[in-house]
């Protein structure tokens, strides 16, 4: 969190000059190798190690602020086996130290939901001419310099990030030295295995310390060579494939094309379209970074326009270029991509309006002149487009399914349309609560608004098609095989639902359960292939149940408390609709948390196997 950039230690700090002392003293190796040099925390001195103990109570408990760790239900603990005393020489190019000069993510178990792990970089001397660049942040959190007090935590197994030199007029030292800080957080509910997330995490990291100075000076000899050559080399790819594209929207993009089975228009619908969502949640809701959604919006962008290229290259090739509708796309998108230029990224994702950028006006054409430049080219190219004799034809539902959503996009940037930061999910999410106390009518508007959220699904993959049993594919071995190769609804599910919470449902727990909740209903949907009469009865059976739930545990329905007829009163109406499942889940959550952690707590904790010897790992604390 921005906010907690600096915060104060109970005690104070050492000067700088005690600190570097205290690393030469314990790594005399650090005088004379000019690299990076590391010490484990546990091996300073007793002096050393109150001063840290205070300063870890101090950055977890900005943690556990700002990720609403108590709230949501989590644990936070730390990793103290993974602590250093670091001094980093960003000068230094060579060997592994290159990789921390080389856009990277720490860990590798990202893929584990639920489970954060988090490195601290706290700074204890200063000024110095290190910055700690995170580009997926906001503007004012991409470039740290962490001097003595400043610190910054990111996500080890997810978040990319690096180091770089540059000239500061105050700056009185080349290198810094800092703490290296590690915590890791969990669900209460998993904390028969939080530890194990924990534990596996730090024999990663010893792990990679051993690869790490095996390979910090490649001249020694040919093994160090190419153990370097290799850890930059992943590192660089792995680095620069999160910092263009994301892994996450990586796996979005690869499970919508493959929803499509392989059918070009199909594809533009589905997952050409997701830059719009994009553009249109990060404006409504306004909880995502700057970093993060120009990457995402670029990533999203780039998708649609491979795969308007890709079909419609495939369709001039079988049939022949028409020179007026290429001349028209041409033009269109190129005009588009000009006035993009112009605008900047920060700008045209809406910096302004999230807050994160004050600029001028921009006045140099094309803007100033034209109305809304890149809307306008936009909808122009995918004319032209759509003036192809053969592909215009096919082409016809997504060109106006894009028009549309442009102009969708437009209007919100024309009024203005946000939800207003009273309403925020958290907030919603407590005035929710206030009517769904009783852990019986928590439980049963899980179950009830699962059951008309089936409903809903039933009726979309009806109305859209999917359903085999409505549209006749599934009636003989021919008509099987048809079924097969139509579009997934499972598929559909899962990668629009990951777009959906990613950018309106800021607790992760949740957001996953919500992914989980709908990608198997719609597969349980899909495989049952419900008529429309079975999923109106599902929805109207699920609204039912809800009043019913709350008669019985004699709570009033949240819907009673904004009955009016305002403005304000309906914006409530949809967040309430919106944010429905995941409030139930959370709420559903917490009652299963406090019906059962004591029963988990007393089964311990899972142990987990440490493969590395202390030679490799934290000699006083790996044992």
């Amino acid at each position: 969190d921005k906010k907690d950039a600096c915060a104060t230690v109970k005690g104070g700090l050492p000067k700088p000059a005690w600190w570097e002392k205290e690393l030469k003293k314990m790594q005399p190796a650090c005088e004379e190798e000019g690299a990076t040099c590391h010490q484990w925390t546990s091996l300073l001195s007793d002096k050393a190690k109150g001063v840290l103990d205070n300063v870890l109570t101090t950055v977890e408990t900005k943690i556990m602020e700002g990720s609403k760790t108590k709230q949501r239900n989590r644990v936070l603990r730390r990793n103290s086996q993974m602590d250093e005393l670091y001094l980093s020489a960003p000068r230094n190019s060579e060997g592994s130290d290159r990789v921390f000069i080389t856009p990277h993510i720490d860990g590798f178990l990202g893929w584990l939901p639920f489970f954060t792990a988090y490195r601290c970089v706290y700074g204890l001397t200063g000024p110095h001419e290190t910055v700690t660049i995170q580009p997926m942040r906001d503007p004012d959190e991409q470039e740290v310099n962490v001097g003595p007090g400043d610190f910054t935590c990111f996500d080890y197994n997810r978040e990319i990030h690096w180091i770089e030199h540059r000239a500061q007029a105050n700056a009185t030292l080349d290198d810094r030295m800092v703490l290296k800080l590690h915590f890791y957080e969990f669900p209460a509910i998993f904390s028969y295995i939080g530890d194990a997330f924990g534990d596996a995490n730090a024999q990663y990291n010893f792990f990679a310390r051993a690869a790490f100075l095996a390979s910090q000076f490649p001249d020694k000899d040919i093994i160090s060579r190419l153990i370097a050559r290799g850890i930059n080399g992943i590192t660089l790819f792995g680095g620069s494939a999160e910092a263009v594209f994301g892994y996450m929207n990586m796996g979005i993009a690869l499970i919508l094309i493959s929803a499509a089975r392989g059918k070009g228009q199909t594809m533009l619908t589905i997952a050409g379209t997701c830059h719009f969502a994009v553009y249109i949640l990060a404006f409504v809701f306004r909880s995502v970074r700057l970093g993060m959604l120009i990457r995402d919006a670029v990533a999203m962008k780039s998708i649609s326009a491979l795969l308007l290229t890709g079909t419609y290259a495939w369709e001039c090739a079988k049939t022949g270029v028409n020179l007026k509708s290429f001349a028209v796309a041409v033009s269109g998108f190129a005009f588009s991509a000009y006035a993009f230029m112009q605008l900047g990224p920060a700008l045209t994702y809406f910096g302004q309006e999230l807050g994160q950028v004050v600029s001028d006006p921009v006045t140099a054409f094309p803007y100033g002149t034209v109305p809304h430049p890149m809307t306008l080219g936009s909808i122009v190219g995918l004319t032209g487009l759509r003036l192809h004799p053969t592909y215009g034809p096919k082409f016809h539902a997504n060109y106006l399914l894009h028009v549309a959503l442009y102009l969708t996009v437009l209007g919100l940037e024309v009024t203005g349309a946000s939800v207003p930061a009273g309403m925020s999910y958290d907030s919603t999410y407590t005035e929710f609560m206030k009517f769904h106390q009783d852990a019986g009518n928590v439980i049963a508007h899980l179950f009830t608004t699962a059951l008309g959220v089936a409903g809903v699904i039933g009726m979309a993959i009806n109305y859209f098609g999917l359903n085999p049993s409505l549209n006749g594919a599934a009636n003989d071995a021919k008509k099987t095989g048809a079924a097969r190769a139509m579009t997934s609804p499972t598929l559909i599910a899962f990668g629009w639902s990951w777009i959906l919470v990613r950018y309106t449902v800021p607790d992760e727990d949740v957001a996953y359960l919500t992914v989980a909740l709908f990608v198997v209903t719609t597969y349980l949907v899909s495989k049952l292939q419900w008529s429309y009469m079975t999923c109106f009865a599902a929805l109207a059976i699920g609204m039912g149940g809800q009043e019913l739930a709350h008669h019985v545990s004699g709570e009033m329905p949240y819907l009673n408390s904004y009955a009016e007829v305002t403005p304000e009163a309906a914006l409530t109406f949809i967040l309430h609709n919106v944010w429905l499942l995941p409030f139930e889940i959370r709420a559903a959550v917490n009652v299963a948390t406090a019906a059962y952690l004591p029963a988990i707590n007393e089964m311990g904790r899972m142990p987990f196997p440490q493969w590395l010897d202390s030679a490799v790992g934290n000699p006083q604390l790996a044992a």
